[in-house]
């Protein structure tokens, strides 16, 4: 078996070769410990079967993101036995700098010049040998869209896999710094001497105190050897590596190094001497920095002696006349803000509604079918009602939502890939930062319109663990698709003259207490941590319709199997409670049976709100397991035979003011179980999910009784 590393910056093509090399033929998880995907597939390479594990896209490998540590380990102490690097030829100076970082790590390289086509269409080139010679390592020209150059490829991939070339870029940088490197390898022993740096065999002895309640990933002490797979063999990194590490002042590799007072001593004389050299020329300037001009300085000699030449193009004057319009001071956010509303408007509008609709009436038609076949097989009629209602009713108001939850994820996919959402996180990052975040937040939070569950798993693209975290706690505040129902139901019944306009003060008021929350929380849990934001802007480019609709493919399958299974169980378990009375017998009146009971006991919590029987109570409770399943509990509980009927029984049971509060109780009270659960997995602790269940709990029921008993006061 050859294992392969794919390794390269965003935006460098990277997710393209690995789709164009794998088809549909991949594995897709997590990271063990963490919640930053992980996606690999088996191929055939010369008659030998072939892993290719996808790391995450970074810029360099320096331990200041889970997907930094994530690459680094991965390389440095799993050891694949090829490191393909794809490097986007059209922005060579910026890519070359994690090469020399990957090179450093003496493994087997094959550097892939991808977008070779664009730079030689526009007069540019590569002596791609003289390349090669200087790194030390194979370069071959491809094309990972039009899928050229690839039989190259595999061949310098299976040549490096079975006799291969170390590389030793060490000794292309400064005399300064190959000597600071010498010292230092020596103090540790040597080239062959790993003994000062086993970081698997050091973490599984420190403090379990140190570790963070269940998710011991967050621990900075065990970023770079915390990443492990059962069964998996690691291998001690290489020291020319750990000397470059050490010289840059890296915090991790220092810590987790086993050194005598005597190595420690000699190290500590090899880098002040480096620093002091380096003075003499760059006056002020740390060990960090001077790593850094050295490799930017091999990196400039290694583009001179390739001959590097690249014009610019007719892309780049798109992407430059584009930028004056898109990130206009004055015409941004409008634009903005009318991409946001097309967007809502066709997925919640005319668009999303139809295909809702369809999904629904299959559904519905799927659900007829099964109960006439039951009942055909004179099947009980516990097992009729089971399907009937706990199934077909629980699961199919799910997945009457995916076809919206898809328009959403087509749109961004599209923005995406076009190269403007990196534009539109910009343009929210000052807004974000207020709140202690970086501009990355903005698409996971965007997300939270269409599903809580799907935004809480898009918070994998901020890096830093606290945004992340912070994203995840708050993006609930974001009123889902699901509750629209609810809010319809209500806002009709209630409201028939302004419902547009309640349904949008509740939307705004999610988005204002989101926001209240976020200062809160950045004076209080999140003090400190918070990154600088920092984001390529791509080329605008036209999304690539296989890229799409694979996406698609992967999202549906994701929230299906994530979400469905969960809300099976749980509707189960909901139809059950509704349908029997504590001795298990099935009741007629679902006044006598456990869900009643439980929902008496919870009842007086809610009469200062405004809405205090067990009916009302309880189908907030339903709505843990799916918001529009508030609908459809009330349905059953007043025995309404249509919306309609619904309506009339509500108007019944509410006043506006409670119903209002009600609403604002939705609005604001945790989502459904399927979110929950991803925020579980996501967050990683059961620390921060008690946190954020009891801030959306605690903020639900204050925002509503403030609106019942100050209304009071007023009507």
């Amino acid at each position: 078996m050859i294992t392969i590393a794919l390794a390269g910056n965003p935006n460098s093509g990277k997710t393209t070769l690995f789709n164009a090399l794998t088809g549909s033929n991949q594995y897709v998880g997590n990271w063990p410990g963490v919640t930053v995907e992980r996606k690999e597939a088996r191929f055939e390479l010369e008659g030998e079967e072939a892993t290719l594990v996808d790391l995450p896209g970074v810029y360099s490998l320096s331990p200041y993101s889970i997907e930094e540590n994530i690459t680094r380990h991965f390389i440095a102490q799993h050891s694949p036995d090829v490191v393909l690097n794809i490097v986007d030829a059209t922005n060579l100076e910026r890519n070359l700098y994690l090469t020399f970082q990957l090179l450093e790590l003496s493994r087997p390289v094959v550097v892939a010049l991808n977008l070779m086509d664009e730079v030689r269409k526009n007069g540019g080139g590569v002596d791609c040998a003289a390349l090669a010679k200087f790194l030390g390592a194979p370069v071959v020209p491809i094309s990972a869209k039009r899928r050229v150059g690839f039989d190259e490829m595999f061949a310098a991939i299976y040549q490096q896999a079975k006799t291969p070339a170390i590389p030793r870029p060490v000794e292309r940088y400064d005399a300064n710094t190959r000597l600071a490197v010498s010292e230092i390898v020596a103090a540790l022993g040597g080239d062959d001497s790993h003994s000062a740096f086993d970081e698997k065999e050091h973490y599984e002895h420190r403090d379990e105190s140190h570790r963070d309640d269940d998710h011991a990933a967050t621990d900075a002490h065990m970023h770079i050897g915390g990443y492990y797979d059962e069964g998996d063999e690691d291998h001690a990194p290489p020291t020319d590596w750990v000397a470059m590490k050490l010289l840059e002042g890296d915090e991790m590799i220092r810590e987790n190094a086993y050194l005598t007072d005597e190595q420690r001593t000699r190290i500590r004389s090899a880098i002040a001497k480096y620093i002091e050299r380096g003075r003499e020329t760059y006056p002020n300037i740390d060990g960090m920095t001077l790593v850094s001009t050295a490799r930017y300085a091999a990196i400039d000699e290694a583009m001179r002696r390739a001959q590097y030449r690249r014009r610019a193009t007719q892309k780049d004057d798109l992407t430059e006349r584009l930028d004056r319009v898109f990130v206009n001071k004055y015409l941004a956010f409008p634009i903005f803000l009318v991409l946001m509303g097309v967007m809502f408007y066709l997925t919640f509008g005319p668009v999303g509604t139809f295909l809702s609709d369809g999904v629904e009436w299959l559904v519905g038609l799927l659900g007829q079918a099964a109960e006439a076949g039951l009942n055909a097989i004179h099947s009980p009629g516990w097992v009729v009602a089971l399907v009937r209602d706990g199934v077909f009713a629980g699961v199919g108001g799910v997945v009457v939502f995916l076809p919206q939850i898809l328009l959403i994820f087509l749109f961004l996919s599209i923005l995406e890939d076009s190269g403007y959402m990196a534009r539109a996180a910009f343009l929210t990052d000052r807004l974000l930062g207020r709140l202690g975040l970086s501009g990355r937040s903005f698409i996971p939070m965007l997300m939270g319109f269409g599903c809580t569950t799907t935004a809480v798993i898009g918070a994998r693209g901020v890096e830093n663990e606290r945004d992340r975290r912070m994203t995840i706690l708050l993006t609930p505040f974001m009123s889902c698709g699901a509750k629209l129902p609810v809010y319809g139901l209500f806002a009709a019944a209630f409201f028939a003259r302004y419902q547009g306009l309640v349904v949008f003060s509740l939307y705004l008021l999610g988005m204002l207490i989101m926001v209240a929350c976020g200062l809160i929380l950045r004076r209080t849990v999140f003090k400190t941590g918070q990154t600088p934001f920092v984001m390529e802007m791509p080329p605008y480019r036209f999304p690539t319709p296989r890229n799409v609709l694979r996406r698609l493919w992967i999202r549906a399958k994701d929230f299906l199997t994530r979400a469905g299974t969960v809300i099976f169980a749980m509707s189960v378990l909901i139809w059950f409670l509704q349908s029997f009375s504590f001795d298990f017998r099935m009741v007629e009146d679902s006044a006598d049976s456990i869900f009643a009971a439980l929902g008496k006991l919870l009842a007086p919590l809610f009469v200062p709100l405004g809405f205090g029987d067990w009916q009302k109570v309880m189908s907030l409770l339903s709505g843990l397991v799916a918001k529009e399943a508030v609908v459809s509990s009330m349905q059953v509980l007043y025995s309404a035979a249509d919306s309609a009927a619904l309506s009339t029984a509500l108007a019944g049971q509410f006043t506006p003011l409670a119903a209002y509060a009600f609403l604002v109780f939705t609005l604001l009270y945790p989502p459904c179980v399927s979110a929950i659960a991803s925020m579980r997995r996501e967050l990683g602790s059961r620390k921060y999910l008690g946190m954020s269940l009891g801030i959306q709990f605690g903020t639900a029921y204050l925002a509503a009784l403030l609106v019942y008993q100050i209304g009071r006061l007023f009507l």
